[in-house]
């Protein structure tokens, strides 16, 4: 699961001893993990930009697979972290209309894909497979038809180059519960079956991090102030937007 959801000690703790492996986005999130006791061997560090001092800290640590989806970061992991794998996050051409999409931020464009992964294979890093993020919250499932048909052309890419054969599929998370989850994961599975079923030793990670998290949890918080102007009765509490209601506005 993805660690920015719930970073709750006894959330994560839980998960961890019912076999679940963690995504972290930077260096305080790796440290986070480990701190609970956790091995670097069970950490995607799922950022596609990162700090040099951050790749310079996942080698320090072990934690040795990541994503990227750019020449610089191959040069950067080329230099601080040559021994770690590669998933070279691709770009959803279609978000599914979900309420925080990653696509304009994150993933490699279809024109972009053969040149990232000749730099790879000429700097000598293995990719061992492919990741995307269709994006958070309510997005419609036949976005995972279309972004996992792309994967598979990127597993057929690299073969044809004569690259390590690919074994990781990366779907993302941002997965709801209720039927929204049944939904998806039908889809899900449908476009693995149809893409995939040749593949028997591929290794699928998601990361349902807010399936988990968004039901496990009450906020509970303390009215500090209280005002009554006519007919109309406010409260101000000790939290808000920019604190745990932030995914309000992001989500």
């Amino acid at each position: 699961i993805a660690v920015k959801c719930n970073p709750e000690p006894s959330f994560l703790s839980m998960l961890a001893a019912m076999g679940s492996n963690f995504d972290c986005a930077s260096r305080a999130e790796i440290e986070y993990v480990l701190s609970l006791g956790i091995s670097p061997e069970r950490i995607v560090f799922a950022n596609p930009c990162k700090p040099e001092s951050d790749i310079i800290f996942a080698e320090k640590v072990g934690v040795n697979l990541t994503t990227y989806d750019s020449e610089d970061e191959v040069y950067k992991i080329k230099k601080h972290h040559p021994k770690c794998e590669l998933l070279l996050r691709i770009k959803p051409m279609n978000d599914g209309n979900a309420r925080c999409p990653m696509g304009p931020k994150y993933g490699a464009l279809p024109e972009e894909i053969e040149p990232l992964l000749r730099i790879a294979q000429a700097s000598r890093l293995t990719v061992s497979g492919v990741s995307f993020h269709i994006g958070s919250g309510d997005a419609d499932s036949n976005a995972y038809l279309g972004a996992i048909a792309a994967a598979k052309q990127v597993f057929e890419t690299a073969d044809k180059f004569g690259m390590s054969k690919m074994n990781v599929l990366d779907i993302g998370g941002g997965f709801t519960s209720g039927h929204q989850f049944t939904t998806a994961a039908t889809a899900v599975k449908s476009a693995l079956q149809q893409h995939f079923s040749n593949e028997p030793e591929l290794t699928i990670i998601a990361e349902p991090g807010r399936f988990f998290a968004e039901t496990a949890f009450t906020l509970a918080t303390t009215i500090i102030g209280k005002r009554v102007r006519g007919d109309l009765r406010e409260y101000w509490i000790n939290d808000g937007l920019y604190g745990s209601m932030n995914c309000v506005l992001y989500d």
